[in-house]
């Protein structure tokens, strides 16, 4: 059934997503036969969502097949409340971090997947009002991070897979919570696709001829997005949206939904990429706008759009520095601090001071090197930091008083102290701001 998909694949070391269902055992069963006439490599990873009082079995039943075919097992648990809301997404990004994390260099995912599962994706996508990327559904193979994910039955119906396992006289486990029809895709699953296939035999197949059409449709823009995307892309990932104010807004918003698709997130829906056209792109030059995905951010500043990593806020933190000779741990990653001879040379602090460290300050300054106090949000812009990065650099006081932006800048004071030290931030700030997990 999938000999030759699987022949042509150089690497021959496959990990299969086991479930014990009908469709995971077809497939594992199907590549020990092909293991007999090809020299191919195969584990399985089994993960238990604790879902039922009846999981454990389900385990053992994984256990034991792959004990009989001398498979060696990976066997996984996620623990989720069954409240949590959108449990469907919440598991399967688990499951996906936890199976990626076990895949082995060059090693390929193969999972289950057939074209019933494609034309339930596809009327998912329908009813979220999805456009040609999200009614491609999936694809027979895909990146999955640095690695790869096939699915060698998605043109194979579940009918075919479930003759199959009969005439092989398979044991496999009938997961009874697909019969709940809470669920979106078990409802379509249930009740929606058996009535269109009755009114219309070729409905699947049809539906998967769809999925096709929307997949090369989406290689084609792609394609010229791809060249296009390069002349707004600037150097720190942003998005320059200088030139949109002349350009259709299709294209715009087209450039966008690239420009995010690059950053290995669930790309968001059609609507939210108009608000972020309408809203943060074409808000007033002074605003701030901001559209939250998850646990990410996109941002305008000035005249680009920002994809940045959501941080907890930490403006009313308060960090006292009383061992002056030991590193002082920062929040949020953001690193530490330490006297050395590598750093910023600053005026030493009295005995009597409390060396402490603050993320937030409002009012006027006098730096040194000037004349004049500014607001401090004036000296954030010429010193070209992000709104959003403001409260993350460590601001050093003595008891009340400001003395500097670490890294940045020295208040200039009127009663200049006699003794300096020297302080060093090592900020892990950057590469925290740009280490996006590729599965969210």
């Amino acid at each position: 059934m999938i000999e030759q998909n699987i022949k042509k694949y150089k690497n021959k070391s496959f990990l299969i997503a086991y479930s014990g269902g009908l469709d995971s055992t077809v497939l594992l069963y199907q590549l020990l036969e092909i293991k007999q006439k090809h020299h191919i490599k195969i584990r399985a990873i089994h993960i238990n969502h604790n879902l039922t009082s009846i999981s454990k079995k389900w385990t053992e039943h994984c256990k034991k097949i792959c004990n009989i075919n001398f498979i060696p097992l990976i066997i996984e648990s996620i623990n989720i409340k069954k409240n949590t809301k959108n449990i469907e997404e919440t598991l399967r990004i688990k499951r996906y971090n936890i199976i990626y994390n076990h895949l082995l260099p060059n090693e390929i995912l193969l999972t289950g997947h057939h074209m019933n599962d494609q034309c339930e994706t596809f009327m998912l996508s329908l009813k979220r009002g999805s456009g040609p990327t999200g009614l491609s559904g999936m694809s027979f193979e895909t990146l999955f991070g640095t690695k790869k994910i096939v699915r060698p039955f998605l043109k194979k119906t579940k009918k075919e897979l479930k003759l199959w396992a009969i005439k092989k006289n398979l044991q496999w486990i009938e997961d009874f919570s697909n019969l709940n029809i809470d669920y979106d895709r078990n409802f379509i699953r249930k009740k929606i696709i058996p009535i269109l296939e009755k009114r219309w035999p070729y409905f699947l197949k049809n539906c998967f001829r769809t999925t096709n059409i929307c997949q090369k449709e989406t290689i084609l823009l792609n394609y010229f997005l791809h060249k296009k995307i390069h002349h707004f892309i600037q150097y720190d990932d942003s998005l320059n949206i200088e030139k949109f104010k002349d350009m259709k807004k299709e294209m715009c918003t087209a450039l966008i939904r690239y420009w995010l698709s690059l950053k290995k997130i669930k790309i968001p829906s059609y609507k939210n990429i108009q608000c972020i056209y309408d809203q943060i792109v074409f808000s007033r030059i002074d605003a701030n706008p901001k559209m939250i995905l998850e646990k990410y951010e996109i941002r305008r500043y000035k005249k680009s759009l920002h994809f940045i990593k959501t941080q907890p806020d930490i403006k009313n933190i308060l960090l006292f520095w009383h061992r002056k000779n030991e590193k002082l741990i920062l929040p949020n990653n953001l690193g530490y601090l330490i006297k050395n001879n590598n750093g910023m040379t600053l005026p030493a602090p009295d005995n009597n001071e409390l060396v402490n460290i603050r993320f937030q300050y409002e009012g006027n300054i006098l730096i040194l090197g000037r004349n004049k106090k500014r607001k401090i949000k004036k000296i954030w812009q010429e010193k070209n930091i992000f709104p959003w990065l403001r409260n993350q650099i460590p601001l050093l006081f003595y008891n009340n008083n400001l003395i500097s932006a670490l890294g940045l800048f020295v208040i200039n004071r009127k009663n200049q102290y006699k003794n300096t030290w020297t302080v060093s931030w090592k900020s892990d700030l950057e590469s925290n701001h740009n280490n996006f997990f590729p599965f969210y």
